[in-house]
Parts: C-alpha cells; structure tokens; sequence
C-alpha cells in the first residue's frame, strides 16, 4: 500500500539508487483523484538516525516508552490547572484516559504515525442547485484508516513475536511531545513534509520501545515567531499573538461538530461555520499548508431528495439503507455515530441552505463561471 512519508531531521549521506525507495505522495485510493507525485527517501539514513522506528512502516512514526501515557494525562491536568484548557475541553480528554491499555498483552510501547490526508469536499443537491461542504482532514474514513495500518503494522510485527492495538490516546500532545510534529501557533500538529494536512494514527505494542530520547517539552514551529497569517485569519479571535495555546472555548472547530452536534453559544455569529465539519480558515491561512490547498478529494455525493431527508433530521431508523450506507461509506456513521451524525448533518445543513437560497453559498454553476466558493 504505497503511502506518503514525509522527510525527517536525519542525516543526509548519499545512498546508492538500489537502496532508494519511492514513496507516493497519497494513499493509492486518492490517485483516481489526483496526479500522483513521488520523491526518493533515503532509508539507510533513517535507520541508522537515533530515531526508534520500525522497519518498512511507510508513515512517519516516532515510539516511545507505554509508561509516557501517564506524562500525557499529567501535562493535560497541569494544562487545566492552570486554565490552559476549558473544562468542556479537559472532560473529553478524560473520557480518553478512561480507556485503558487493550487487554492480551503487556503494552511496552506506544506509537505514533502521520498519514497524507487531503481536505474533502461533499456535493449536495437542493432543488435546482448543487453546492459544495469542505470538511478538513481527520474525519472522513478515519477508523477505516486505523484499521488499515493496524493491519499494516502487524504485518510488520508479527513475525518478531510482537502485535500492535489502536491506542486511544491525546494523538496531537503524543505527536508533538515524541518529536514527530511541531505545534504551529494556532495550536494544530505539523508534520515535517504533510503541513497539517494529515491524519494521526496511535497503536500500542508489546514491542518495548529502544530508546527514549526523543521525549521532550512541546515546540512551536520557528516561523511562527514572525508569522500571524493565522492570527489575522481567525474568525473569533481564539489565536492570541503572545499566548499559547489557543482559547479553545472560542474556537470554531469546537462548535463546529468535531465532537458531534452542539449547541451554539449565544456569541457566535453562525454565519461564521463555514464548513460541516470543523474550522479550516487557519489551516488555509498558513503559510506552512501553501503546497497541500490545492488538493482536495471530491467524495461521494448527495441528491437533493437525500439532502432533504437529512435536513429534516429523522431517526435512525427513518433513514433509507442508500442513505445510511452512504454515510456509512464516508466514516461518519462511525467516527460520530449513527444518531450525533444525522443531528450533525441536519444542522450543518439547516445552517447552509439558507446560504445557499440566496446566493451566499454559490452552486456549481456559480463556481465555474468564477464566483469565488466560501464553504
């Protein structure tokens, strides 16, 4: 399964081209999508970098120590302690910690890897027009993902007598705090290669972890000192220029069904939503995402009588099997479930279609004939 890995701080000697190997930029089911790009990773110099890694696993990836799981729920406390972190916030963190180790093995190691993962975009049908929803990375096809490379990876670690299991987990704290990404100022994991544009996998392996050393205080990306595209970008005033991290009870994303639906505060302008899932404007805005904006997969869509049907936000059991499976065939039906998916997508859509009606939100035939597309 040919999937992009992005570079790392490793030394750079030369390898003969037999030892080279290409890796592609997307996962190989994007390619229909997009012009597929490879470039050359020099495997002799990541396996001789003092980085613990595993051999032939095609994502970056950093391992460290199982016992690092107590450091996150330590740093997520002080971080809610000191008011770092919204209570609604620390609650869903401690529902993660609730989820202990998987049972069968004794877990040594914990890990961390970072998949390519385009934004998406859904078309839906309303009486005579058809406009488009973005949704960012991490929420379309997610767990189909996770299982993917748990198989992968237990390919990879069965025959040395080890196995891997899906590790709930803080995954962005565990990226950043093991050295595989940097915090960019708005708060959001970047991955040396993938920007923000990818996805994070945890597992957790009998397989002990070689070495600790890449355990260290979070980092912000150097060119975030002297950028405030992000700042300028936000819509609620959530980035601070000399206050980290985020205010999270001011962001978008938080309201914007991450988590499933919720109920908009009284403050927010919901004009201000302006895709179904989540915020982009400060992914979009970042200089560090320029090369990744131009990809974009156009997912499987709905007709206007469906579009209808999710509008009106009925039971599960109201909704035709079509439907339901094309939902199903999204992710969403899982990453969410079955009923906090159909009140998410009834209410994203009652908030778009209004838009829609009057122009805001232009159809397609908008969009070809150049009437800029917000959503």
């Amino acid at each position: 399964m040919p999937i992009f890995c992005a570079t790392v701080e490793i030394p750079t000697a030369k390898v003969p081209a037999a030892r080279r190997i290409p890796v592609f930029f997307f996962l190989d089911f994007f390619a229909q999508f997009h012009k597929i790009n490879s470039y050359l990773i020099d495997w002799g110099a990541i396996l001789t970098a003092k980085i613990d890694q595993i051999k032939d696993f095609s994502i970056p990836h950093r391992i460290v120590p199982a016992i690092r799981r107590a450091d996150l729920f330590n740093r997520i406390r002080s971080d809610h302690e000191r008011g770092a972190l919204s209570d609604d916030i620390f609650r869903n963190y401690a529902r993660i910690f609730d989820c202990p180790p998987p049972t069968g093995f004794s877990a040594g190691s914990l890990i961390v890897g970072a998949v390519a993962q385009p934004r998406s975009r859904i078309p839906f049908a309303w009486r005579d027009r058809r406009f488009f929803l973005r949704v960012p990375p991490s929420y379309i096809r997610y767990w189909n993902m996770v299982r993917r490379l748990e198989q992968d990876l237990n390919g990879l670690l069965r025959p040395a007598g080890f196995q891997a299991q899906f590790a709930r987990v803080p995954q962005k704290a565990l990226a950043v705090l093991s050295g595989l990404a940097l915090y960019g100022r708005n708060n959001i994991a970047y991955v040396p290669g993938l920007g923000s544009y990818h996805m994070l996998v945890s597992y957790y392996s009998d397989r002990p972890a070689i070495v600790d050393g890449q355990w260290a205080e979070p980092r912000q990306m150097d060119r975030c000192g002297q950028c405030q595209a992000c700042l300028k970008a936000c819509p609620t005033g959530a980035i601070r220029p000399k206050a980290f991290p985020i205010r999270q009870d001011l962001c978008l994303t938080f309201y914007a069904g991450y988590s499933g639906p919720r109920e908009l505060p009284s403050w927010l302008d919901p004009g201000l939503i302006d895709g179904l899932i989540g915020c982009e404007v400060c992914q979009a805005a970042c200089p560090e995402n320029r090369l990744f904006l131009s990809s974009e997969i156009e997912e499987e869509g709905f007709s206007a009588d469906e579009t209808g049907i999710l509008l009106a936000n009925g039971s599960p059991e109201s909704i035709p099997p079509a439907l339901m499976a094309k939902l199903e065939r999204l992710g969403l039906v899982e990453f969410f479930g079955r009923r906090e998916c159909l009140q998410m997508m009834a209410s994203k859509l009652a908030l778009f279609i209004p838009r829609v009606e009057s122009g805001a939100i232009p159809s397609e035939d908008d969009a070809l004939k150049g009437r800029p597309h917000r959503a």
